[in-house]
């Protein structure tokens, strides 16, 4: 049996909203649980509805307690390296669009000269220029890796990087 889509709104009948949250919260919870079993690290939640006084803890307030305590005592730089606010994400969405775009305008250019070679149109009147100083910048920076990474090999580094 399939899901019916959801649309991302207020759900606006107070007893369908509260049979959401609870389920949805206790799939998030399950979803932590999880997490820290599978993977071995501390988590904790802290959920604020309006179904409950004060504030529900997961898994337990001790934990909660020197989870945010730990947390606190990391310099601010830390505490907020991974923090984004909408604005922040957009830039970041932007940038790795640009860097993506960057990367097929070269392989288009590549694929140009590449025709261009192959069908001999070199030698005729066109005039190459720019696109001939754009291979060479590309094949320039590909050298210059290759030579970097020539030096970190030599130098220790693991022959296969790890990313």
């Amino acid at each position: 049996m399939g899901r019916r889509k959801v649309t991302h709104q207020l759900i606006s009948d107070n007893a369908t909203r509260r049979v959401t949250f609870r389920k949805r919260k206790d799939g998030l919870l399950k979803k932590i649980n999880e997490l820290t079993i599978l993977c071995g690290l501390p988590a904790c939640a802290i959920i604020y509805s309006e179904y409950k006084d004060g504030p529900e803890l997961w898994p337990n307030l001790n934990v909660v307690r020197s989870l945010l305590k730990r947390l606190s005592e990391l310099p601010v730089e830390k505490q907020t390296k991974y923090m984004m606010d909408q604005k922040d994400l957009m830039n970041k969405m932007i940038q790795d669009a640009k860097k993506r775009l960057e990367k097929e305008k070269m392989h288009t250019r590549a694929m140009k000269l590449g025709l261009m070679a192959a069908s001999n149109d070199l030698i005729t009147d066109t005039d190459c220029s720019e696109e001939l100083a754009k291979a060479a910048d590309v094949v320039d920076k590909k050298h210059k890796a290759i030579i970097e990474r020539i030096k970190a090999v030599k130098a220790g580094a693991p022959i296969l990087k790890r990313e």
